[in-house]
């Protein structure tokens, strides 16, 4: 049952993510720290799952306020939200879940607040707000330029991908195949009393009945698996044998595709992995749980005559900066803080990063386009501009069957076995 600390630490979360527009894995992490460990699983499933329903629960708010709460008291909105997403997911009585928003209000400076938070939950539970014909930003979730967007370049699949927004991700593991198979891991887990299936979309991810923490992830720090979504996995599927090869992971942070590279290649290829300085502790901490040895870089991709030794590289991997709208389901500030016109930006962008890179890559040599982005204005829009700008550039086709196939490349929808991500592979002719 959430405690009114609890209850208040996640209103400052959701506030931190809705009214001052912070990240949410930032403001969690930041928010958590002088928490007891014991209520933090707590605490981030009600602060994450507000804010994966803001929209929603913000439109059923609206109906149960005479007027407006004012801007310098939108902790007592987030804290509202929070209480609509217990009743709606958590099984707690309702009674506890009124009586510690009410308490919370206390612990957050609005002791003056009470009988407003009293007095709007009770009504919400005597009289529940709806959702009517013509309200699709509460009914889905989700803001109308996404919805549109989404429409508009996926007419067939939308309310599938809404769908996936608005469930829990999965836990995937990927089995090192230097260590161990995926069948015989899999039997580790079975041995563990840990319940597992085989995903049909990688042939090295495993994903879990229930998600837990990586600390009880059998053989987790040994380096037997990694944690990584199916569709992430997929880059060795496009590139093709890594032996003996010199390879770039660019913007490779937080390091898993970093790593499965050095799982496949082993010593027999030069790895570097570039990131910007702030996050490459997270490639080290990748790369030395799986003891590999990989050359890294904190430095700006764009900017290679700070950093590259003039040797060309036979693969090039470009993990763009993008919108995150295949990570919705994982990262649910996205659809909140994410703007319509940010979508221009990040292809200005991508294909500066593409264009920056392309010098660096051997004549013959292939660059693997990726984004973890479910629109073609970042997609395949960013190749089609740079194979009108470059001339020595080559679309190659990818005989990898799944997903869905766009003129240049593949595009992996959100599902329940994977997240969003497209590829395109592009070389040097």
């Amino acid at each position: 049952m959430p405690s009114p600390e609890a209850c208040a630490t996640a209103a400052n979360i959701v506030n931190d993510v809705l009214h001052h527009g912070h990240s949410l894995d930032s403001t969690t992490a930041k928010r958590l720290k002088p928490q007891p460990a014991e209520s933090h699983s707590e605490i981030r499933e009600i602060a994450w799952g507000s804010v994966r329903w803001a929209y929603r629960y913000r439109h059923l708010l609206q109906q149960k306020l005479h007027k407006p709460i004012r801007s310098q008291d939108a902790i007592l909105e987030n804290l509202l939200l929070c209480a609509f997403y217990q009743y709606e997911h958590l099984d707690a009585p309702d009674y506890a879940i009124t009586s510690g928003a009410v308490e919370a209000a206390s612990l957050l400076g609005r002791k003056h607040a009470k009988n407003l938070v009293n007095g709007v939950l009770r009504a919400h539970l005597r009289d529940p707000a709806s959702i009517t014909t013509g309200q699709e930003e509460a009914q889905y979730a989700t803001p109308m330029w996404l919805l549109s967007c989404l429409r508009k370049v996926w007419p067939d699949n939308w309310n599938d991908i809404v769908d996936t927004y608005n469930s829990r991700p999965p836990l995937t593991l990927r089995a090192n195949t230097q260590l161990t198979s995926r069948s015989d891991y899999m039997l580790r887990l079975v041995k563990a009393g840990v319940d597992s299936t085989a995903s049909n979309l990688s042939p090295w991810a495993i994903t879990l009945a229930k998600p837990r923490s990586v600390l009880k992830v059998p053989g987790f720090s040994d380096g037997l698996v990694s944690v990584q979504d199916a569709a992430a996995q997929l880059s060795p599927c496009f590139l093709g044998p890594l032996q003996g090869l010199r390879i770039l992971d660019a913007c490779a942070a937080p390091g898993g595709k970093t790593g499965q590279l050095y799982e496949l290649a082993t010593d027999s290829a030069s790895i570097t992995a570039i990131d910007l300085p702030g996050r490459t502790h997270l490639i080290h901490e990748n790369i030395q749980r799986l003891k590999g040895r990989v050359d890294i870089i904190g430095d700006d991709v764009t900017e290679p005559d700070r950093w590259w030794d003039g040797t060309p590289y036979d693969r090039i991997i470009l993990d763009a900066p993008c919108s995150g709208t295949g990570v919705i389901r994982r990262h649910p500030d996205i659809r909140v803080l994410r703007r319509h016109t940010d979508i221009a930006r990040f292809s200005c962008n991508q294909l500066n990063m593409i264009q920056q890179l392309w010098p660096l890559l051997c004549r013959g040599g292939r660059l693997l386009y990726i984004t973890c982005s479910v629109l073609p204005a970042e997609n395949d829009a960013v190749i089609e501009r740079l194979m009108e700008n470059t001339k020595d550039a080559c679309s190659v086709p990818s005989d990898y069957s799944l997903g869905e196939s766009t003129r240049f490349g593949r595009q992996f929808l959100p599902c329940a076995e994977g997240d969003g991500l497209y590829y395109a592979i592009v070389q040097k002719c």
